[in-house]
């Protein structure tokens, strides 16, 4: 697993908390086993983008081309609630409103839950890998990342004032609340991607 460089998280210190302290979906099961890469069907095709637009929907790729993550995105944008606190409403990530549009000159951000006792499709993100792609789709086309770094950020670096908070265009960040070996963490876990220029 890579540690997102310095420069890249302090370059993230804009993202906010994912909301972590949300209660957890009630399963009768108690628990699920840990994130894989086992291979799900494409709901994504690759047309070319035609302006920016808010995502509808995510896919994350191997190497190889196979698909392991597919899930739509909430319809609606999260945003900060009143204690600066991302919690998206139920277990489908969601596009960060206050974050750019795939396609702009502004840094994406999806967020999304990560329970230790039930599902959520954000789970994934324990097992991406640098060099996998991330297919974001929106109404006007689908936009394809290769992600660069993955790993567990302090949440208080997420929050830090920090210069390094530009904006950068083709920049797509995916955060979660950590979860390791079944148990949260005090970390996010991001994974950072950066556009594919045809």
């Amino acid at each position: 697993m890579n540690r997102p460089a310095g420069a890249t998280v302090a370059a993230l210190a804009f993202v906010a908390l994912v909301g972590c302290g949300a209660a957890e979906p009630d399963t009768s099961s108690g628990s699920v086993p840990p994130p894989d890469r086992s291979p799900v069907a494409s709901q994504v095709t690759a047309a070319p983008p035609t302006q920016p637009a808010p995502p509808t929907y995510l896919e994350l790729r191997g190497a190889d081309g196979a698909t392991y993550l597919s899930t739509p995105l909430h319809p609606d944008p999260v945003v900060r609630d009143a204690d600066a606190v991302l919690n998206p409403v139920d277990e489908r990530p969601a596009w960060w409103g206050e974050s750019g549009l795939p396609g702009s000159a502004e840094t994406v951000v999806v967020a999304g839950h990560n329970y230790s006792q039930s599902e959520a499709p954000f789970r994934a993100l324990r097992v991406v890998r640098t060099g996998d792609l991330a297919l974001l789709a929106t109404p006007a086309g689908t936009h394809t990342y290769r992600v660069e770094s993955v790993g567990p950020v302090a949440k208080g670096a997420l929050l830090s004032d920090n210069a390094l908070r530009a904006q950068v265009p083709g920049r797509l960040v995916l955060a979660n609340c950590d979860v390791r070996d079944g148990r949260p963490t005090d970390d996010n876990y991001l994974v950072v991607a950066q556009a594919v220029v045809d």
